[in-house]
């Protein structure tokens, strides 16, 4: 089925790993001004902050690297139980990283589309994660 749990989870990890990597890459000036639709320069202002760099690693990448790890172990295979667990987790932690993220954007007073995109697309990734 091509609509299943598996390829659901692949299609969304895949896309908040891409948005995520392109806030990455302005993090560290491979790029040099994010398009931010819709928000103006929130998306700077937000991949600016201090709190965009735990570890001094940009969260950005961060983020693709969990989302990448997420494409990994569902194209590894669900069927493995400590793999389904896995896959369960990191979609936990990632929607308590995002809702961590738009708490920090409005104590900030500043929103990136792209962070706001992946906060949006989590709770299906959580489910599709349970689904597996």
């Amino acid at each position: 089925m091509i609509l299943s749990a598996k390829n659901g989870l692949i299609a969304l990890s895949a896309v908040s790993g891409l948005a995520m990597l392109y806030v990455g890459a302005y993090q560290i000036r491979a790029i040099e001004h994010m398009s931010c639709p819709l928000l103006k320069h929130g998306c700077e202002a937000v991949a600016d902050a201090p709190f965009a760099r735990p570890f001094g690693i940009p969260d950005g990448f961060i983020a693709a690297a969990m989302y990448g790890l997420l494409i990994g172990l569902a194209v590894l295979g669900p069927q493995l139980i400590w793999v389904r667990y896995s896959l369960r987790t990191l979609a936990v932690l990632a929607v308590l990283a995002n809702v961590l993220g738009v708490f920090d954007m409005a104590r900030l007073g500043a929103y990136c589309f792209y962070c706001l995109v992946t906060t949006v697309l989590s709770p299906v990734l959580l489910w599709m994660a349970l689904l597996v």
